[in-house]
């Protein structure tokens, strides 16, 4: 995804781009494949909800990219690391123990059932989420309302800090 970004820039949203997702443009193992086949044909079914915290998209609203690759020696803790990075991003997820209600990514909504495998959403919400609030997030005796997804490219400059639920919309009719 970094490389489509790089290759585009600036967009404003990966969502601006044609066929971000499943246009068939990264070689491996001496094979084209898309994004799409590596998280939903390989990654999913290898790692199964853990796939959610390291895929990153280019998204203002994705879990943080970590500073380092990846390894297979160390990667569930690499994994447990991102989810607990991402769950303390206020902006990406809440835990409101006094109105008894978590704000969380869409992401959890999206692929409810790859989290349901796992034990359920609160199961994972309760392994990750910051110490102070873990015991409320394992309960799961909340409501639950999940976040509006902001495709808004993730710059550190000015492209995608605008982008809108219009935008995304326009975006997907006419690209």
């Amino acid at each position: 995804m970094l490389r489509w970004i790089l290759v585009n820039y600036p967009t404003e949203s990966v969502q601006s781009l044609k066929d971000s997702f499943t246009d068939k443009r990264n070689e491996i193992g001496g094979r084209k494949v898309s994004l799409n086949d590596i998280e939903h044909g390989t990654l999913r079914p290898l790692v199964g909800y853990r796939a959610h915290s390291v895929l990153v998209c280019a998204a203002r609203s994705c879990p943080p990219l970590q500073r380092s690759a990846y390894t297979t020696d160390k990667f569930e803790e690499q994994d447990d690391e991102a989810f607990r990075a991402w769950l303390a991003r206020e902006d990406l997820n809440k835990f409101l123990p006094d109105e008894n209600k978590v704000e969380i990514s869409s992401i959890f909504k999206w692929f409810k059932q790859d989290f349901d495998k796992a034990g359920g959403v609160s199961s994972i919400l309760g392994r990750y989420a910051p110490e102070s609030v873990r015991d409320f997030a394992a309960s799961g005796k909340y409501d639950t309302k999940y976040i509006p997804y902001n495709w808004g490219l993730n710059d550190q400059g000015p492209h995608g800090r605008n982008y809108s639920r219009a935008n995304l919309l326009f975006d997907n009719i006419f690209k």
